[in-house]
């Protein structure tokens, strides 16, 4: 509790010169995106521990649990609430990536690191992996592959990694070209999580048709389907998909 409201403390379990740099990485980064709405308000910091212990705003992760590399996702969301998640998640990378002299890529984004507030606002947290591409440059070479397998974009991580992660049978969903034949033949259903789908009154087409152009935008993404859209255009896509409607079907009457 902070000032009689309900606040998050993030502390480090971890220590090391490696860790310490993340550690400072992560309170630099929260403090200059706490204004924009879609990242974890900084509210402060407590620097009584070994590590400064980051004090944000109180929001809850739209995982089951933290445990585990896999941060399920929690089944409550529907469609139409995760479709609004990623827009303005997508919003929020857009904002890394041009509000600063120079680009600032996150280089960890997956469900553990996204919260909603009360309001059912998404927020982005966790940067401790970001890292800035000089000016004037394009990218930077890492020395070691940084992020959370599973939600890692292909072309960043080698293929010799890449070829001995994806021969677990539950992850072959996240095989590139896998997700390529499975949407090409309409059969996407293979790939999204049914919890989601179990909701009364809801318009089934319309959510296919959602559903599929989501899924072509994350191939776009990953440079599998088209040109690889910057992070603006895909916020601005994932708008249009929101609003996507499933056209009726007019039947005429015969006499």
């Amino acid at each position: 509790m902070l000032d009689d409201r309900v606040v998050l403390n993030k502390k480090w379990a971890y220590g090391g010169s490696i860790f310490s740099e993340k550690i400072y990485r992560d309170l630099a980064v929260s403090s200059m995106v706490s204004g924009h709405k879609n990242f974890l308000k900084l509210l402060g910091c407590c620097l009584e521990f070994s590590y400064p212990v980051l004090v944000c705003e109180y929001a809850e992760v739209i995982t089951r649990s933290l445990r585990g590399a896999r941060c399920p996702i929690d089944p409550s969301l529907t469609w139409s609430m995760r479709i609004i998640i990623a827009k303005e998640i997508a919003n929020a990378l857009s904002y890394l990536h041009t509000a600063f002299s120079r680009t600032l890529i996150h280089k960890d984004i997956q469900p553990c690191q996204i919260f909603l507030n009360e309001n059912g606002t998404a927020k982005l947290g966790e940067f401790c992996n970001c890292v800035f591409i000089p000016e004037g440059e394009t990218y930077v070479q890492d020395d070691v592959v940084e992020g959370t397998y599973g939600f890692l974009d292909p072309n960043y991580v080698s293929k010799e990694y890449r070829n001995r992660c994806l021969k677990r049978e539950d992850h072959l969903v996240e095989d590139p070209e896998c997700l390529s034949r499975l949407v090409k033949d309409g059969r996407f259903d293979k790939v999204v999580d049914k919890n989601m789908l179990v909701v009364e009154g809801r318009d089934i087409e319309q959510e296919r048709l959602q559903i599929k152009a989501f899924l072509e935008l994350s191939l776009r993404c990953i440079g599998r389907l088209g040109d690889v859209p910057n992070m603006t255009d895909v916020a601005k896509e994932l708008k249009r998909i929101e609003r996507l409607k499933s056209v009726p079907c007019l039947v005429k009457e015969t006499v």
